[in-house]
């Protein structure tokens, strides 16, 4: 397979996204932001809507209204209060999708939302190598990810990101996120997280910092652990954050860990990768046997046979040996139906 080069599959994005008027799900994250300058270039007349859920650092907002305005495009932000949702406050393995329900129900409900002919958001190609309930919510309102579509990796973002020279924000990803599942999420314990980030941030030089709430003891990663490993830096730490309120504090030594998509091997020689959730396998043959480039070779009975691809409801995925395996995968991969949470 000819490899493409990152100006070739930014033509395909904008190709993808010309003229059709979206409203785009908008964080200001890196996947986002390159979605909403494209949208600037090809699409002027989308609209960004971001939904402060109350459980984001409190820059989030502040930050989406002047991208928009950086890239001359309509904003509108909503406001929600996730802390007065039980389903949030007890903070079950359900709430990622719950969230997600409510904000894209919640962008759906606006006046002019008919106007728009696409509701689109940033999900990647890598993005789906991971478990990640919320990614079902974008069948339940018709959303399209033209990342996925047009077959974008993770990495190939963060090239475009640097190839238009475009900034983002690192702090996009909700404060409950940081809390032990099953444990409860309340005003107190983000505003602990929030200011324990803050103050790890300003130790550092580095922009992925997160401190994890576990029953008051903090784990605290970034993407270079070997730069917390300083007495003073970690006595200062503990001494710190233990004056906010945690009893523990713990430096997480594996750093801050980026999916990566990576061949193994089974016991039969063939490369394989496993999905962190089950397949629905009658949804993915019907999407694979609607794309005429992929449909020429498929079987299913208990598993899906596509040449020499298996996928099963397993999550495996497995293949002949090649030299193409991640690009075959990539193929693959936006058209895989997860089941249910």
């Amino acid at each position: 397979m000819i490899e493409m080069s990152i100006e070739d599959k930014i033509e395909i994005l904008e190709d993808f996204l010309r003229n059709r008027k979206c409203v785009l799900a908008f964080s200001a994250g890196s996947d986002s932001t390159l979605l909403a300058y494209i949208l600037s270039r090809v699409s002027p007349d989308s609209l960004l809507v971001t939904v402060n859920n109350n459980m984001m650092p409190k820059e989030f907002v502040d930050y989406t209204v002047e991208k928009a305005k950086e890239f001359n495009l309509r904003h509108k932000t909503i406001e929600l209060n996730f802390l007065n949702n039980q389903t949030f406050i007890d903070n079950g393995i359900d709430r990622c999708f719950e969230c997600r329900k409510l904000m894209y129900g919640n962008i759906q409900n606006l006046p002019d939302f008919e106007d728009y002919d696409y509701f689109i958001e940033g999900t990647n190609i890598t993005d789906l190598l991971e478990n990640r309930p919320g990614v079902l919510v974008r069948k339940m309102y018709n959303m399209t990810s033209p990342l996925v579509e047009c077959k974008i990796t993770k990495d190939e973002v963060y090239e475009m990101i640097k190839y238009f020279n475009l900034e983002y924000s690192y702090d996009t990803t909700c404060l409950a996120t940081r809390v032990k599942t099953d444990q409860q999420v309340n005003q107190k314990r983000l505003d602990l997280i929030y200011n324990a980030e803050k103050l790890v941030k300003s130790k550092l030089q580095q922009e992925n910092i997160r401190v994890r709430f576990n029953d008051y003891a903090a784990s605290v990663t970034v993407d270079n652990p070997l730069e917390l490993l300083d007495e003073k830096l970690i006595l200062e730490l503990r001494d710190s954050l233990q004056e906010y309120g945690f009893k523990k504090v713990f430096i997480d030594v594996t750093g801050y860990e980026k999916t990566k998509l990576e061949a193994s091997v089974d016991d039969e020689g063939r490369y394989y990768y496993k999905l962190p959730y089950t397949v629905n396998l009658e949804k993915t043959y019907a999407k694979i046997m609607n794309d005429k480039e992929l449909n020429k070779s498929l079987k299913y009975d208990e598993k899906i046979v596509y040449d020499d691809m298996t996928i099963e409801e397993n999550g495996k995925i497995s293949m002949l040996p090649t030299e193409d395996f991640v690009n075959k995968l990539n193929d693959i991969l936006r058209h895989i139906e997860r089941k249910s949470i």
